[in-house]
């Protein structure tokens, strides 16, 4: 009988040391976990490192979903785009930051002493907020225009939602900010997947080379691109691919 996909997706899981997942789409749909995600994460929890675009959230707030479903994964085994988008514009010692994200993620960036304004920015952050609206488009457009930095946490338009509904994600607000100026783009810096950022981070924090490391994740773009350019093996589950995570769960004995 010839090996399938599942088979093989599974031979690889099993000789990987560290195993990166995708949150939304891949473990949880509008983070309420999956339960073929609940059993992965199970088998193979010393080895797990959560890996998201998300930018809505900081990465305690995963943990406690994760174990208000009896699973422990660190919040350092969480890497998350808005919450390293913040790390990093707090290492590059920005003085004046217009911030577009939810109050989390905010509320994180101060905590990281960073002054956030609302005129004068010397740089601006753009993450997922759910409450953007044309006057925030408007301060960061001018911001833009008059010099100011850009870093963006992600560059993913959607993601899945509950019953397969689209939910606007930070690549779409960008949008609206890059009609309004020209020669930004090619000077933003994008800190989430596919830029090797995150995958980096969580190699580090489970302590294994990119070599020894499987991806997981629904999005070609961003998971399966990015695994490949920083050296990772990327397995892709749901949309377009022939696997569903129920594939890489091992059978029960």
């Amino acid at each position: 009988m010839p090996i399938s996909r599942g088979q093989i997706a599974r031979q690889f899981l099993s000789a990987a040391k560290g195993v990166l997942l995708d949150w939304d789409g891949c473990v949880a749909i509008e983070n309420r976990v999956l339960c073929s995600a609940k059993k992965l994460i199970e088998q193979h929890a010393g080895r797990i490192a959560i890996v998201s675009n998300n930018s809505t959230h900081v990465s305690a707030d995963l943990a406690a979903v994760l174990a208000r479903h009896g699973l422990d994964v660190p919040e350092h085994r969480i890497l998350l785009a808005g919450v390293e988008a913040i790390r990093h514009v707090s290492a590059r010692g920005a003085r004046r930051v217009m911030m577009i994200g939810s109050p989390k993620v905010r509320q994180f960036a101060r905590m990281q002493g960073i002054v956030l304004v609302r005129e004068n920015a010397d740089l601006v952050v753009l993450a997922r907020d759910a409450r953007f609206t044309y006057a925030k488009l408007e301060r960061a457009a001018n911001a833009l225009q008059r010099g100011a930095d850009l870093v963006v946490a992600n560059v993913d338009r959607t993601h899945p939602g509950i019953g397969n509904r689209l939910v606007p994600e930070t690549g779409s607000l960008l949008e609206a900010l890059l009609a309004c100026v020209d020669g930004v783009r090619d000077k933003m810096r994008v800190i989430g997947k596919p830029a090797p950022l995150l995958f980096e981070l969580a190699c580090e924090r489970l302590s294994v080379t990119p070599g020894e490391a499987v991806m997981i994740g629904d999005n070609p773009e961003t998971d399966g691109e990015g695994a490949r350019r920083a050296g990772i093996h990327a397995i892709l589950v749901g949309g377009a691919s022939p696997l569903r995570l129920e594939h890489l769960i091992e059978p029960s004995v």
